[in-house]
């Protein structure tokens, strides 16, 4: 399983080399997390998979079944009740909207008696997709960095010498971010309205 983003992306993002083996680790951490994150929000895999095999509950009197992971891209089989079933004759393909018709008559109604072997995703992940990841993965880095120049004292966000003074952030505000390296936003209603063109309908 790959991310959506890579080092260097994140690099492009913030105008800023990582080659200290600390901040690599943490960039790998940040990509992964943002990747899980996205992933969570469309509900989706998003990432091409070839013949990926699942078990369907057959609908109750209905002629659709709507496949979980969009876009569809190819079905190699389907089997109901054990019975393999011919493309065109048995069932059409909505590639689309992920829909499958059956025709001439509704699907077999019953708890996992539909085996079906189909490919879906993204190959490459689309460059919106990447984009959102890169920015997120640069977010949490960089709230990182902070981190580690505080000494991990959480929420720091100003420091003066003379009279030594510390502020914090949200300190007196309806800040809805809590202090420190968790307060970093994951995903922003911008990048959230960019992502709903990849959930399913």
């Amino acid at each position: 399983m790959a991310d959506f983003a890579v080092q260097e992306d994140v690099e492009n993002v913030l105008l800023y080399s990582i080659t200290e083996a600390d901040e690599i680790a943490a960039v790998g951490y940040a990509l992964e997390v943002s990747t899980d994150a996205i992933r969570v929000y469309v509900e989706q895999y998003i990432e091409r998979v070839v013949d990926d095999a699942i078990v369907v509950n057959g609908p109750i009197n209905s002629t659709t079944i709507n496949l979980p992971e969009i876009p569809v891209i190819s079905v190699s089989s389907i089997y109901e009740d054990d019975v393999l079933l011919v493309a065109d004759e048995d069932y059409k393909l909505d590639t689309d909207l992920g829909v499958l018709h059956r025709i001439g008559q509704v699907w077999s109604c019953g708890i996992q008696n539909i085996a079906i072997v189909y490919t879906h995703g993204y190959d490459p992940i689309p460059d919106t997709v990447n984009g959102i990841c890169a920015r997120m993965a640069s977010r949490i880095f960089q709230a990182g960095l902070r981190s580690k120049e505080n000494d991990g004292i959480p929420g720091v966000a100003s420091k003066s010498l003379g009279d030594f003074a510390v502020s914090f952030e949200g300190a007196g505000s309806a800040s809805d971010g809590v202090m420190g390296v968790s307060a970093a936003r994951v995903l922003l209603l911008s990048e959230k309205d960019l992502l709903d063109k990849y959930k399913a309908s």
